[in-house]
């Protein structure tokens, strides 16, 4: 009798954790985890916030506008840097990019003053910590 017992409570446990798991699913299909990101006129690029600091990136990967525009002055082509980013980026994401850095120039090129900028002024403020 007490292993029939046992075996009842091991099934409601089970039935309440199943139950718990598609109320979290339903949560996460939802988006209400997600953080808050802001749409652009730009398919493939958003701003999320915590996420480089809400610089614009490519939807899904984590991947900076300004990264993919130092890549191309680097001399890279779009198409090197899908092969590049292999399975991250397509060159729809990458011509998006590059669209979005045209019309928001300005943007662009002062987020990259200020990396170039910190690059210059990390290391001498940490030695002089």
């Amino acid at each position: 009798m007490a292993v029939q017992l046992d075996a009842q409570k091991v099934y409601g446990e089970l039935s309440r954790l199943h139950e718990e798991i598609q109320y979290l699913r339903d949560k996460v299909d939802l988006g209400q985890w997600a953080r808050p990101s802001i749409h652009t006129a730009h398919p493939h690029v958003v701003r999320i916030e915590g996420v480089h600091g809400g610089r614009p990136t490519i939807r899904g990967t984590g991947v900076s506008v300004q990264t993919l525009v130092e890549q191309t002055r680097l001399g890279r082509s779009p198409q090197q840097i899908v092969e590049d980013f292999d399975g991250v980026l397509t060159l729809a994401q990458v011509y998006d990019a590059l669209s979005y850095y045209h019309e928001h120039e300005e943007e662009i090129e002062q987020y990259i003053t200020e990396n170039r900028e910190a690059l210059w002024k990390g290391p001498q403020a940490a030695s002089s910590s």
